[in-house]
Order: C-alpha cells, then structure tokens, then sequence
C-alpha cells in the first residue's frame, strides 16, 4: 500500500536514508552531492526538516519517493523530487507533487515552480502532464555548468492534480 506524508523531526533517520539514496540514484539531477549531506550532523539535517516542507512516499514501511517545497517571495518552489526505480510509474510523483501543491495552496500562494534540467525527458513530461507550464527560462545547472535547466510553473487555483 502506497502511502504519502509529510516527514516531522521524529523521521530523521527516514529522511536521512531516502535523500541520500536519491543523490546516489541520480546524482545528475541535484544541486547537492550524497557525499557533503551524508557528512552532516544530525542538527544540520533536523534545520532541513523544520526549514521546508518535505514529504515522503511510503510502500508498506518503506521509503520510495520523496520531494521538497518551500515558501518563497513568487510562490512556492518544489524540488528534491524522486521516486524509486522500483515504484515509478505508480503515480507516486503525482501524489508527491499534489502534497507540495496542497501545503502551497494552504499558504495562499498562486503557484508552485520548479527546475527541470533540459535533458530529463522523463521528468519534464511528467511535469508538464500535471500542468507545469514550461517558461523558456535556461540557466546552467547549479552541479554542472555544461547542463542548462529550466523554470516551470504550476498555477495554484484550487483542486487537485488527481
């Protein structure tokens, strides 16, 4: 049974597991590497916790997905977004994304954005499925500066991506 739900300091240890295993997954993908977080006190992590909304995906008691958002001044920005290979293709992102959605429009932002970096096809579909619009906006990305990524955006008008 899929369950998704936002992780509190109690789930460190869960939280400490599944993003290091998604850095180690897809390395690419990320501003961070599992190397600098995997040295981090328990303290630093815990600041990760209480700083942003971070919501995980459960199959029975163990962690599948997991993603991020955060409150800014144009919205909210959702990152950190993963899924095990084992359990894609399930609707687990979409039920992440909608988590991240939800808290966004509790907060009474007008929408959710991210980056997708230009070459993950799989990701930039997904995204612009649930409704993501694709802004045209490039940077390079923050890991790599050979790979450019771009901003995407999601009005928050109220429902469901369901």
């Amino acid at each position: 049974m899929l369950l998704v739900r936002r992780l509190t300091p109690a789930d460190l240890d869960v939280f400490r597991e599944i993003r290091l295993r998604a850095l180690m997954d897809t390395p690419e993908n990320y501003g961070s590497v599992a190397a600098a977080e995997r040295a981090q006190s328990d303290e630093e992590w815990l600041a990760k916790l209480a700083g942003d909304a971070w919501f995980a995906a459960f199959d029975e008691d163990r962690p599948v997905g997991l993603v991020a958002g955060r409150a800014r001044d144009d919205g909210w920005i959702l990152y950190s977004m993963w899924v095990a290979p084992e359990t894609r293709g399930r609707g687990l992102a979409t039920k992440l994304m909608d988590e991240v959605r939800s808290a966004a429009e509790a907060d009474g932002a007008r929408e959710v954005w991210l980056h997708v970096a230009e070459d993950n096809d799989r990701a930039r579909r997904l995204y612009l499925k649930l409704g993501f619009i694709a802004t045209g906006d490039l940077e390079p990305m923050p890991n790599d500066v050979t790979r450019r990524r771009e901003r995407l955006y999601l009005p928050v008008t109220g429902g469901s991506t369901k």
